[in-house]
């Protein structure tokens, strides 16, 4: 089959379009042809690009995220549809209303995916609010999300968001799925840990990912000079995180690591954070559990990360340090336990495997190509 992906930036800037990548380079093993319409990409090869442009207050953020927002140039779109079997457009913005609209101009089949929320966007304008948060997803549900019969959400918790949100597209849940190199394995610890409680999260650095929480978690933790923290990732709030920091009893690790380092440290951290205050599946937490590492998780109302959690022990108070430290010091002093879940790790994440999420996009665009046959027919 050849299938479009329409998303605004194909790098691994964003979780999303980590998610985009995953699933397009598993269905180009499978022996499906990848198009990709993006206005920045990794893929040289069948890559049609758009011009882009920074939204309202975000340059600063966008650049620093390797992120940017795609124009809908209908040139460019027919010119990329011309081929193909079906169009899959992965964000609600200017070029995935654009791409919809080219899309069922050219009569070809299309659906989307919900990969952002409104919080994601307005973290990025440094604004906050729910009626901002309203307002935006009632954009995003007039600019896509209602102008598609089928909607990839990558939880039950997205796929209640569209429901609640009054989303007339047919829902189906497929999750974006852990990668076959996500496992556990044999790594030696690496000596700098010593004996100390290794506490890791993976992330791009943004405020709503609440880096700034952990840090102030770990301050606030009775046994705060035997824990070492590690936050690999890279974005806007680098050098706040760094001077944040810099005030622990422990300096913490807080840098960009390669892929390599992030599957060692995977295999040899005691315990994942994850604090982010939005999340519509979390990819960090999908490789975490794919390597046996349990995950600490914030209780937010806005996220899907929750469902990581192993039992009520690994989870705390959205936004509250006192919380998350008492989860801290908890793990510390039941360090030999905690080495015990990591079997009950391994068995979630065989619910989580890439290539029976494959099968289930494979199934969903079977289902989009015979509804547009029989729609077309009409």
């Amino acid at each position: 089959m050849k299938i479009a992906f329409v998303t605004d930036a194909y790098n691994y800037g964003r979780g999303g379009d980590v998610a985009t990548i995953r699933m397009a380079e598993g269905l180009k093993k499978r022996g499906h042809i990848i198009t990709v319409v993006a206005a920045i990409s990794v893929q040289p090869e069948r890559f049609f690009q758009v011009k882009g442009f920074y939204p309202p207050l975000t340059k600063e953020a966008f650049t620093k995220g390797d992120y940017i927002w795609g124009i809908a140039e209908k040139k460019v779109l027919r010119k990329a549809f011309a081929d193909v079997d079906l169009i899959q457009v992965q964000h609600p913005f200017v070029l995935g209303h654009g791409a919809v609209k080219v899309a069922k101009a050219m009569g070809r089949p299309v659906i989307g995916a919900f990969h952002a929320q409104p919080q994601n966007i307005l973290g990025m304008m440094g604004l906050e609010g729910r009626f901002k948060e309203y307002c935006l997803a009632k954009l995003f549900m007039f600019l896509m999300f209602n102008r598609v019969p089928f909607l990839q959400c990558p939880s039950q918790f997205a796929a209640n968001i569209m429901k609640k949100s009054g989303c007339k597209s047919a829902l189906r849940i497929i999750s974006n799925g852990i990668p076959a190199e996500f496992v556990a394995t044999q790594e030696s610890r690496p000596e700098w840990f010593g004996n100390k409680l290794v506490l890791l999260s993976i992330g791009r650095f943004a405020p709503e990912k609440r880096q700034k929480l952990m840090i102030q978690g770990v301050k606030h933790s009775k046994y705060a000079n035997q824990i070492q923290l590690l936050l690999c990732g890279q974005g806007a709030d680098l050098e706040a995180l760094k001077a944040l920091g810099a005030k622990l009893p422990v300096k913490p690790f807080i840098q960009h690591i390669s892929d390599a380092d992030k599957l060692m440290y995977l295999n040899t951290a005691d315990l994942f954070l994850q604090a982010s205050i939005v999340e519509l599946e979390s990819l960090s937490c999908l490789e975490a559990i794919g390597c046996g590492l349990p995950c600490l998780i914030a209780n937010s109302r806005d996220s899907a990360a929750p469902q990581f959690a192993l039992d009520k022990r690994f989870l705390f108070t959205s936004d509250d340090v006192e919380s998350l430290a008492n989860k801290i010091d908890y793990w510390f002093e039941n360090r030999v336990e905690l080495k015990a879940y990591k079997q009950k790790a391994l068995a979630m994440a065989k619910n989580y495997d890439m290539e029976k999420c494959l099968d289930k996009m494979e199934a969903l665009y079977a289902e989009a190509l015979q509804h547009h046959r029989s729609h077309s027919s009409k």
